[in-house]
């Protein structure tokens, strides 16, 4: 089982991308080293570029996802892959269950309607209904809410990431990876009944397990962002 993460391009500003690659590669250097990525855009971007600095601080990209990059990509000798390609890698036969009985066909509402996502970064889209998974989440795995919260009512193994456009709450042990705020809503949090986290991030800022020393660990907790900085608090869940 392969964990790969999706990078998602949201302007054309290549140097502004280089800039957040590598400070994310300063911040969380033995996260970035060998991470398996693939790169999702509606836009059209200097693909080569990207896949230069992307390689450059030791990300290995994996293709890209059916879209504005298809032609840039085969000139590449990168595949084209499937909408669904790293959104959660947790194979067919292990269920990976959601409260909402809708939520298998709003991935195509989702992508018919791109103008709300800019809007995202500013908090004033609405969000989709949360995405509840019951089992644990195994080492290996990445499960992605698209549009809104992300409920785990199990535990989030270590090696495993969860990653959420709205808030992420975990009613057990955060043993690996959590992402909130993925497309820049600077108002998601992060709870969870037991802290043991391998990297909390919110809105693209991000620390990593060194950084959580002075953190509640093993304890209750909520994240969330502050003036710039993630401020990690004891919470009851």
């Amino acid at each position: 089982m392969l964990s790969v993460t999706r990078l998602r391009v949201l302007e054309p500003d290549l140097d502004g991308i280089g800039g957040q690659i590598d400070a994310l590669a300063v911040q969380i250097p033995q996260a970035v080293k060998g991470m398996a990525v693939v790169i999702e855009s509606d836009i059209e971007v200097d693909l080569p570029a990207l896949l230069k600095r992307l390689r450059q601080v030791g990300m290995q990209p994996l293709g890209v996802i059916d879209g504005a990059l298809n032609a840039a990509a085969q000139d590449c000798g990168l595949p084209v892959l499937s909408k669904e390609v790293g959104r959660t890698s947790a194979p067919r036969d292990m269920p990976a269950a959601t409260a909402e009985p809708e939520s298998e066909p709003a991935p195509p509402k989702a992508a018919a309607a791109p103008p709300p996502e800019p809007a995202a970064a500013a908090g004033v889209t609405k969000r989709r209904a949360a995405r509840i998974i019951s089992e644990p989440v195994r080492s290996g795995q990445q499960i992605y809410a698209e549009g809104g919260d992300l409920i785990v009512l199990n535990t989030v193994s270590p090696g495993a990431e969860v990653i959420a456009d709205g808030c992420i709450h975990i009613y057990g042990k955060l043993g690996g990876r959590a992402i909130a705020g993925a497309r820049g809503d600077e108002t998601a949090r992060i709870f969870c009944r037991k802290l043991e986290a391998e990297l909390l991030a919110i809105a693209g800022f991000y620390m990593v397990a060194e950084q959580l020393k002075d953190a509640p660990r093993g304890q209750p907790a909520q994240v969330c962002l502050e003036n710039g900085r993630l401020k990690i608090e004891p919470h009851t869940v």
